[in-house]
């Protein structure tokens, strides 16, 4: 079955902003006595992020890809103010993400794959419940939206069973529902397909299409499901070993590798290649992937 084209609307005002951004992680060396640890310690640099820039309108949804550990994750951290970058600026909705002003956190929202936000020994409404007051949604509104996006994601017979006795795929559906129901204007998505079935993943891009659309919701997304991108990004942007190397409109990439949307597999050998010239290992190629396509291109000999 072919994907249909992501939603096509007007540029929007830039809803984040991110400059020259670096972001570089110091690890405590162990070696030497104990006391030259303690009293002069020494530190081994690693650099996450490396002058990264790119824009998200409003309304638009920009997927970030690139093999594991190229700095996706650390991106979404500083955009949600959990980490601070070492150089640059990041601005969303006009805010400095690090201050953490409630402004700011009233105004994004943010899904991890392989974490969670929800009461793990409570059951699911109760974290619906918790999150209402902490955000001081009118109940109305969040009941309306809660049913709305939870009847997309067919959650309803999930919010009295505790968190704990949710696969992963299940409890995933009921985060994305929670991360929309306080209206967000930006949206934050680490891997949300995860442990997800096919069924669920296709109501998952629906629903990030019509937030996109109807709310001029922006949007973040790094997956490593071709799909993903294809269904949802309206821009794509390259990211290795912490540098972004190039941002593009989906429809220019797709035209630039001459492929068509429904054609995931050649898109999926497309990217790898990109990343291959520019170095990437075959066992960053094993982990960019979901499929076994990318262990028969491992195997080919260079």
């Amino acid at each position: 079955m072919s994907q249909k084209k992501p939603h096509a609307t007007e540029r929007g005002i830039v809803a984040v902003d991110v400059a020259g951004v670096g972001r570089i992680y110091r690890t405590r060396r162990h070696d030497g006595p104990l006391w030259r640890q303690l009293l002069r310690p020494t530190f081994d640099t690693h650099a996450a992020l490396d002058q990264v820039n790119f824009q998200i309108r409003a309304g638009e949804c920009l997927g970030l890809v690139g093999p594991n550990g190229a700095g996706k994750s650390t991106m979404i951290k500083l955009l949600t103010g959990l980490m601070r970058p070492s150089s640059g600026s990041i601005s969303v909705l006009g805010h400095e993400p690090s201050r953490l002003s409630s402004r700011f956190l009233t105004q994004i929202a943010a899904v991890f794959g392989h974490k969670t936000s929800l009461w793990w020994d409570l059951p699911v409404r109760h974290s619906f419940d918790a999150i209402r007051r902490i955000y001081r949604v009118p109940a109305d509104a969040f009941r309306e939206d809660v049913a709305l996006f939870g009847g997309m994601l067919q959650i309803d017979m999930l919010m009295d069973r505790t968190v704990r006795q949710l696969s992963l795929g299940e409890r995933i559906k009921c985060e994305v529902v929670l991360a929309l129901a306080h209206r967000p204007r930006v949206l934050l998505l680490d891997e949300p397909t995860i442990g997800v079935d096919m069924e669920s993943k296709q109501q998952l891009r629906t629903l990030i299409n019509r937030v996109a659309v109807q709310r001029q919701v922006a949007t973040l997304l790094t997956t490593h499901d071709v799909t993903d991108l294809t269904a949802c990004c309206t821009h794509i942007a390259f990211i290795q070993c912490g540098n972004v190397f190039e941002v593009k409109p989906m429809d220019e990439l797709l035209q630039q590798f001459g492929v068509s949307r429904d054609n995931g597999g050649l898109l999926e050998s497309r990217l790898i290649e990109t990343f291959r010239a520019r170095g990437m290992t075959h066992d960053e190629e094993r982990a960019f992937c979901n499929t076994a396509l990318a262990d028969n291109i491992g195997d080919d000999d260079d």
